[in-house]
């Protein structure tokens, strides 16, 4: 098995050098496509081989090979925190959003954007908003952040994300936790709408369950929290509606 994948590869790259001096376009994508087309060939009889062997063997079969995945080639992180841990529950105890965790109040999301947003930059606030209950967009009318965020504290809000765009399309969401902080900047990149979404379903009215994966660092804890309450803290299961923050 491991000769056949190792001719396929060199099949392969000595192949690929001999279409990229070729210089007619259209006979370099049929060259391509040929080329791909007896990769996939070469690794159907490989799967097909190793299904045989495997058949023939039986109990006596080699294990099956484990992909490398990011996941199980890392290595162990001092900065994994246990949620059990007293220290990490004293500190949550004592955090900016403890007041949300014990449900003092009910979270109320400003949606902005920077100066002059462009109509992707809209729709997706727009689809932001959609998302997140209780949140609201409004128009930044060029008032400085501080003037927003001062603003916004005096209207009631717990929170204020801005987003940002470069080359009119969004790239970025700076937000903040009222009204003493932490503030968090998060990249956006390949960002898609709902429209773009296969399957997809409509909106409910119903509060959305939060689903938090791999925050399982110091700080990926407190920015867990802090994503944790922008939404409502009694999610409606019935409407299976979810926030999916991987």
């Amino acid at each position: 098995e491991n000769n056949m994948a190792d001719q396929a590869d060199e099949y392969v790259s000595v192949h690929k050098r001999n279409i990229s001096q070729i210089k007619n376009k259209k006979r370099r994508l049929e060259e391509y496509l040929k080329l791909k087309r007896e990769k996939q060939k070469l690794k159907r009889l490989a799967q097909q081989k190793r299904r045989k062997e495997a058949k023939a063997l039986g109990d006596d079969a080699p294990p099956k090979q484990v992909p490398r995945t990011i996941e199980n080639t890392r290595e162990p992180d001092d900065t994994m925190v246990d949620p059990e841990d007293e220290e990490v529950q004293l500190d949550e105890a004592m955090d900016e959003m403890a007041a949300y965790f014990r449900k003092e109040y009910t979270p109320k999301l400003l949606i902005t954007t920077s100066d002059n947003p462009h109509r992707r930059t809209i729709k997706f606030c727009r689809e932001l908003k959609q998302s997140i209950p209780d949140a609201e967009f409004r128009w930044r009318n060029r008032s400085r952040i501080k003037k927003t965020v001062e603003q916004a504290v005096e209207r009631g809000y717990s929170d204020i994300a801005i987003i940002n765009e470069d080359r009119r399309h969004p790239n970025g969401l700076l937000l903040t936790h009222l009204p003493d902080g932490p503030t968090a900047y998060f990249r956006l990149s390949s960002v898609k709408f709902c429209k773009d979404l296969k399957k997809r379903a409509s909106y409910t009215a119903h509060r959305p369950e939060v689903i938090l994966n791999n925050f399982n660092t110091r700080l990926g804890h407190s920015v867990a929290r802090m994503l944790t309450s922008l939404f409502h803290y009694d999610p409606q299961f019935q409407g299976r509606e979810g926030g999916h923050l991987p």
